[in-house]
């Protein structure tokens, strides 16, 4: 009890009963630490707050339609209710282990539901009738949740059932709240078992449905898990943090959307619309827009043989891969034998299904002093997330790249972390504790692949490190000379200022000199 709490409590037991209760009852009693502090009174709000007023206390009146007056100090919130009896407010709680009071005075403990019982035995129920209790508060629903896996209890069956029965009333509570509540389970220490559990209660299938859609969806090789169990694994393996465990929790949301097999598609190749048909299956493309139209629109109404992958929840619809030549596939479709399963661009569709899940959330709200733009960086890594293992992909498979591993882990690292405006060094700390969690939730690697991704992530840190730390040293004076010689300005001189700075950042070079300005003035030219 600190002298902020102990004094509004001195203020109140001189003129009436007053008992601690809730949350900070049940944590002292499984001795641990509380910080809010809830307090019960007989007296009138209208009178406690005159006290308290008298006392050099001042009361905020935000719950006072709801018989609650709150007194905040520093970081220090302490909730005033006015009750009848405590028989009648013990009631009305949540969960009986919220519902023991306990005198600050003589520190007796009053427990009208036996809470303290059930915070021994670790059973969860409600106060009451379940269904009255969740009917009142929905939001009681995810308290549940939170409790049972925060202090490890047992949900009384009646508790459980009325959940599952009544969780459509979410609906009609705020955002907000619910946010908070979802905010809070997903970052503790067992936060996975809260995952599956709101699994079990049905929340994700009603409220998220595209998670809740990745069980059973059986991946490739490189997994020996279904993408619902992996999606598991790498949130296991994300650090207590809101932003981590979202872009763990929603990385592959997208593998339902592209989840395919490959096949082989003979027919006649007709253009309806925009869309290419084949047989009578519609060709997408899995690279730029015009991909299709560079190769294979020169086969408009001519037999044609692709090599594609079939959508399994799309089923008319086929990836595109490439054009077969000479082999003798029957018309239609055909499974190719021993085919690949692919979740070919899983990682965009990942990102546009997340956009629409933030929308019914305000996680914005927990992102502290970020808000908006930490929701664009969570979407971007969950975009990108497959960056890493491409770019590293030769030193993966044991080969050479044309481009220095250095070049690439400074390219990678200037993406994620420069928006265009400001150079953000958490970015490639984000994207690299997501990678992590994801090489680690696949199937079990060797020493050698272990040491290799220890290596990289390492490299991509350095080049983080490196840029935040030299960014501001570019030589701008010697660029500006440069460019005055060219007789560059306006969009052009910026567009050349952009390029250079970038080029700088992956070189490794703040020092324009001339080599490297006519170099990047040349590439600056053949990109126009």
């Amino acid at each position: 009890m600190n002298d902020f709490q102990q004094k509004v409590i001195d203020s109140m037991a001189n003129h009436a009963s007053v008992w601690i209760v809730g949350g900070a009852v049940r944590d002292r009693l499984l001795g641990v630490e509380a910080k809010d502090v809830d307090l019960a009174t007989l007296l009138p709000l209208e009178k406690t707050e005159s006290i308290l007023c008298e006392a050099g206390l001042f009361p905020k009146t935000i719950g006072i339609k709801f018989g609650t007056l709150s007194l905040f100090q520093g970081d220090d919130r302490i909730d005033i209710v006015s009750i009848e009896s405590i028989e009648s407010d013990a009631v009305a709680r949540d969960f009986t282990i919220n519902a023991i009071y306990q005198d600050p005075v003589t520190k007796n403990i009053v427990d009208p539901l036996s809470g303290y019982q059930d915070l021994m035995n670790r059973i969860l129920k409600t106060c009451g009738f379940a269904s009255k209790r969740y009917k009142e508060d929905p939001v009681r629903i995810m308290r549940m949740v939170k409790f049972a896996v925060k202090y490890d209890m047992t949900i009384e069956k009646d508790t459980w059932e009325k959940a599952q029965e009544l969780l459509p009333l979410l609906e009609r509570s705020s955002r907000e709240r619910i946010t908070a509540e979802l905010a809070e389970i997903l970052i503790l220490e067992n936060a996975e078992k809260a995952v599956t559990m709101l699994y079990e209660l049905g929340y994700w299938g009603m409220f998220v449905p595209e998670l809740a859609r990745l069980k059973g969806i059986i991946q490739n090789q490189y997994h020996s898990l279904d993408v619902w169990e992996h999606t598991l694994a790498v949130f296991r393996n994300t650090p207590p943090d809101l932003f981590m465990r979202l872009a763990g929790l929603f990385h592959d949301i997208g593998k339902w959307e592209v989840a395919s097999r490959e096949c082989y598609v003979r027919g006649e190749l007709r253009l309806e619309g925009k869309e290419y048909m084949l047989d009578n299956y519609k060709l997408i493309s899995t690279r730029s827009g015009k991909e299709l139209d560079y190769k294979i629109k020169s086969f408009l109404g001519k037999d044609l043989i692709v090599l594609g992958a079939r959508l399994d929840h799309y089923p008319e619809t086929v990836q595109f891969k490439r054009v077969i030549h000479g082999e003798p596939i029957p018309q239609g479709l055909t499974y190719k034998e021993n085919g690949k399963r692919h979740f070919l661009n899983h990682e965009q569709s990942s990102s546009i299904l997340l956009v629409e899940i933030l929308k019914r959330y305000s996680f914005s709200m927990f992102f502290a002093g970020a808000g908006k733009s930490r929701e664009k960086d969570l979407l971007k890594i969950v975009e990108n997330h497959m960056r890493g293992t491409l770019a590293f992909m030769p030193e993966f498979r044991g080969e050479t790249s044309r481009q220095s591993l250095r070049d690439r882990a400074a390219e990678l690292s200037w993406y994620f972390c420069w928006d265009g405006r400001t150079f953000s060094l958490q970015n490639i700390h984000d994207f690299v504790l997501l990678w992590k969690a994801d090489f680690e939730a696949k199937k079990a690697h060797t020493e050698e692949e272990n040491k290799t991704f220890e290596r990289l992530y390492k490299e991509l840190i350095m080049a983080g490190l490196w840029q935040n730390e030299n960014l501001d040293k570019i030589d701008w004076n010697a660029f500006y000379k440069y460019a005055l010689e060219k007789g560059l300005k306006d969009q052009q001189l910026g567009k050349f200022k952009e390029m250079v700075q970038a080029k700088a950042m992956i070189d490794m070079n703040v020092k324009l000199d001339k080599v490297f300005l006519d170099k990047a003035y040349r590439k600056n030219n053949e990109r126009r």
